[in-house]
């Protein structure tokens, strides 16, 4: 017993140092940012909001997520606390898991899978973000359980329990829903050992935890009808994704994906070919599936003992979500089969505790162990290779770049302005990661591909890349206008650049294209000048003070000699809420270079006013 409680110990420090080891290597991105934002709106009794974040298939999500967030930033609000915990709820399910198995199986069995759980490349890469898909192992888990020690045992209030947590992992994330068949099949199943009260119980405080996002459905306009039409309007599919995407997560397989289209080969050529390990563990699991369906149909017609039951309800939870998402309406993603954990890794220690009691091989205690170090070794070294590697379109730049980035800038104590990709922290990333991480310090954001903007006053200006890889370069200027050298210089990962800091100091830029007098728009802007550029044109120009609500539009003409239009672009200016007195701001369009051609810059439009400036 001592031994086997060491044994548990070591495995859950492993699983522990997976999950919850170096929390600065994580995603923080648009998703991560909003729902972190959200949850620390709970915990500093800013709102209490009825709706998660939008799901990728574009359904609102419950707010369960929100609130389970919450929780720890009551203790110390940092995204760093809310990602550790997202850890620790997957270490206990590891724990949990263990004593499932432990309950019905016995010791052996315990280990082998916890061992196999706590490594598994997949279940730990589900567990290290604030992501509410991350949240799912410990409630899926408990749900199942539940459902074991109430219908399969025959215990009320386990039935009650069982049903309740079905329904949270059903807000948590919609995928959750294809475990609905499991609890059909225990009631058919087990219909002897149903409690009718129990149900009640159970459905009753289902229906309680999903009083927030009914209230929500409730009072959008068309109520539930939302969902019905969104469901109407996406024709299904029926494809073997399901099948071919769990099979990747079961064996721990392609998470070199994690590093994305252009990294991935770098990566792996940063490890050993474990292919042929990962394939073992996924057969392992496959064989406790036969095992444990063999099992249950060989004692038909006679009382089966509750391992025997167990490992049916083991079996089902592993088969029914691939047939669920066999028919679909949007494409199938992986995380939708987090839910599966750890039902392989359970089947696959029954398969080898059954060969290890036939054959007597005690050497079969290494297939575990080995496969469990292939996969620590597979997850350890893609957590710091995409820590220190830009991986376009895959793994962000890491929260602990962003979280020092966001210290350097609040040092500085004064209003900032965030040059970015994108300037709507609802729709784009840098600005929604930025709205949160500097919340309580004044800033705006400006979107670098089309914007750049020197306020009157001392403000500290962050670009972060690729703003130096706007349409026109603009960090020679943002460093003159800080008094010729950065406030710092923070590199992020190899290939993506650094984020750099200025604080205005010096003379603001000089208009390279002065008009011969400036114009006074009717909304109070002043137009300084304009012309071409070698890639597109310009126009600069002097913001009032903000505009609540208001909208302007920059009509970007090019014309030839006879008035013929050759190209056109149309852009909201830089956000007149965002404006400040005194902000001396320049818009660029990339236009085709205009050449010996006679070419004309339509600057604002109010309205039905609007200029024109020969260029």
């Amino acid at each position: 017993m001592r031994r086997e409680w060491w044994a548990l110990a070591l495995i859950l420090a492993v699983a522990a140092l997976l999950r919850m080891g170096w929390p600065g290597l994580t995603e923080f991105k648009q998703d991560e940012a909003h729902l972190y934002s959200l949850a620390l709106d709970v915990a500093e009794f800013r709102a209490f909001p009825l709706r998660g974040i939008s799901s990728s298939v574009g359904l609102p999500n419950s707010p369960i997520s929100v609130y389970l967030f919450a929780l720890p930033l009551f203790v110390w609000k940092s995204p760093l606390s809310a990602t550790l915990f997202a850890g620790a709820l997957s270490t206990a399910s590891v724990a949990l898991g263990y004593w499932l198995a432990r309950r019905y199986w016995g010791a052996r069995v315990a280990v082998m899978s916890a061992v196999l759980y706590a490594a598994a490349p997949w279940a730990v890469i589900y567990s290290r973000k604030i992501w509410a898909q991350d949240l799912l192992p410990l409630f899926t888990l408990g749900c199942v359980a539940a459902g074991l020690l109430g219908f399969v045992e025959g215990r009320r209030w386990w039935q009650a329990a069982h049903l309740l947590l079905l329904a949270l992992v059903a807000q948590i994330h919609l995928s959750g829903l294809a475990l609905a068949p499991l609890t059909l099949l225990l009631l058919v199943l087990f219909r002897r050992n149903v409690d009718r009260r129990g149900l009640l119980i159970g459905l009753g405080a289902a229906a309680l935890s999903a009083l927030p996002m009914g209230w929500y459905a409730l009072s959008r306009v068309g109520g539930p009808g939302e969902a019905i039409g969104w469901l109407g309007a996406h024709p299904v599919s029926l494809t073997t994704d399901s099948i071919a995407l769990a099979l990747m997560v079961i064996q721990g397989a392609q998470v070199r994906g994690l590093a994305g289209a252009e990294a991935f080969r770098a990566f792996e050529a940063t490890v050993p070919n474990f292919n042929s390990l990962l394939w073992l563990g996924g057969a392992l699991a496959l064989a406790g599936l036969g095992l444990a369906l063999w099992r249950w149909w060989a004692m038909r017609g006679r009382p089966r003992p509750l391992a025997v039951s167990a490992g049916l309800v083991a079996a089902l939870w592993l088969v029914l979500p691939s047939l669920f998402f066999l028919a679909h309406a949007t494409p199938v993603f992986p995380h939708y089969f987090i839910i599966l954990f750890p039902a392989p890794f359970l089947l696959a220690a029954l398969a080898l505790d059954a060969a290890m009691t036939r054959w007597r091989q005690a050497w079969l205690w290494a297939a575990p162990v080995v496969i469990a170090l292939a996969q620590m070794w597979l997850s350890l070294a893609l957590l710091f290779f995409v820590g220190q590697t830009h991986t376009p379109g895959a793994f962000g730049t890491p929260l602990g770049v962003l979280l020092e980035t966001a210290a350097a800038v609040r040092d500085l104590r004064r209003e900032v302005v965030v040059v970015a990709d994108g300037s709507d922290p609802g729709s784009d990333q840098a600005p929604a990661v930025f709205d949160v991480l500097l919340r309580g310090l004044p800033h705006r954001f400006v979107d670098g591909r089309t914007t750049a903007v020197f306020p009157a006053g001392q403000v500290t200006v962050l670009l972060w890349p690729p703003a130096q890889r706007y349409a026109r370069p603009v960090e020679a200027l943002y460093q003159a206008w800080g008094g010729g050298q950065w406030v710092r210089e923070i590199p992020l990962r190899a290939g993506e650049g650094q984020a750099l800091i200025a604080v205005g100091a010096g003379a603001e830029p000089a208009v390279p294209h002065p008009r011969a007098a400036s114009a006074l728009l009717a909304n109070g802007v002043e137009l300084l000048g304009a012309g071409a550029l070698n890639d597109g044109w310009e126009l600069w120009w002097r913001a009032p003070g903000p505009e609540a609500g208001a909208v302007y539009i920059l009509f970007a003409h090019l014309l030839d000699e006879s008035g013929e239009r050759l190209a056109q672009v149309d852009a909201p200016t830089y956000a007149p809420e965002a404006w400040r007195a005194g902000d001396l701001v320049v818009s660029y369009f990339a236009l085709p270079a205009g050449g010996t051609q006679a070419a004309r810059l339509l600057a604002l439009h109010e309205e039905s006013r609007s200029l024109w400036i020969d260029a």
